[in-house]
């Protein structure tokens, strides 16, 4: 019996240069189509080897962002927020509040460090981000709405 295939929601260059305009800084990448080629990166993945591992296609995006370097400066800050809004578009989240400066975002920030140094690959960023990463369902039960509205 065939495994079922996943489908998952991903991420356009123009919402990652978003994410980077919001929480890093203004500036445009300076090799956009190389920002592209990394975007495209986990959706190729997905495609060609039937990956259904959220986090390890997370892990793919992160380290193509970073290794491709479109921008002059974040490079990193971006893999984390972009990889951090995938995962929310798909469920899980890594941090609730992107580049906070707490003990997962310390893990965060060495573990995107590691890829870029080459000490360790996407697959093991990816197992990083699923052994940190929590269902968005377990923080949005925190916040009450009414179950029946009057108007």
């Amino acid at each position: 019996m065939a495994s079922k295939v996943r489908k998952f929601l991903f991420l356009t260059s123009e919402q990652v240069i978003r994410l980077h305009n919001v929480a890093i800084t203004t500036i445009d990448p300076t090799q956009p189509s190389l920002l592209e080629s990394a975007v495209q990166s986990p959706i190729n993945i997905k495609h060609y080897t039937n990956q259904q591992n959220l986090f390890q296609l997370a892990g793919a995006l992160s380290e193509k962002i970073i290794k491709n370097h479109a921008y002059q400066d974040g490079n990193k800050r971006t893999a984390l927020v972009a990889a951090d809004m995938f995962l929310k578009i798909n469920g899980y989240q890594l941090q609730e509040t992107p580049l906070k400066p707490d003990a997962v975002g310390m893990d965060l920030e060495g573990a995107l460090v590691a890829v870029c140094t080459d000490v360790w690959s996407a697959e093991e960023l990816g197992r990083f981000y699923e052994q940190k990463a929590t269902k968005i369902e377990e923080w949005t039960r925190r916040i009450s709405w009414p179950i029946e509205r009057k108007l």
